[in-house]
């Protein structure tokens, strides 16, 4: 080989742009002749949506002023909050729970109540309701 000091150096940028291309970190636009843009994050902009506006637990609270983002903390309830969703109708937003999240919010008070501030022992028999 007349290089092969640089073989690695090559197979590297190789291997590099393989993985961002893959990942869809970069992009090539239609008839763009192969130039590569960097795609920004996706920015929800204009009219707020109908959705929670508490992130954790059974305090459910519906509305168009949702926050964008939660933390990616675990609190006791959050398990039935999957039963729940938020819903716009006739121009308000409302919440909708049925009968699995009635059952879910039962289980996970009593949860609490027998457990007292023994915060492990609430989390342990929440995995059952």
């Amino acid at each position: 080989m007349r290089y092969p000091a640089q073989v690695p150096g090559i197979c590297i940028v190789l291997l590099l742009a393989a993985i961002l291309s893959a990942a869809g970190c970069i992009s090539t636009a239609p008839g763009s002749n192969g130039t590569t843009t960097t795609v920004p994050p996706a920015v929800t902009t204009g009219p707020s949506s109908c959705g929670f506006t508490t992130c954790h637990g059974l305090d459910l609270a519906c509305g168009t002023n949702a926050p964008q983002l939660c933390t990616m903390e675990y609190q006791l309830g959050d398990k039935c909050r999957q039963y729940a969703r938020c819903e716009e109708s006739g121009g308000t937003c409302g919440l909708v729970v049925g009968t699995q999240f009635d059952r879910c919010k039962s289980c996970v008070e009593k949860c609490q109540a027998t457990a007292g501030s023994n915060t492990a022992d609430a989390f342990t028999c929440e995995a059952s309701c």
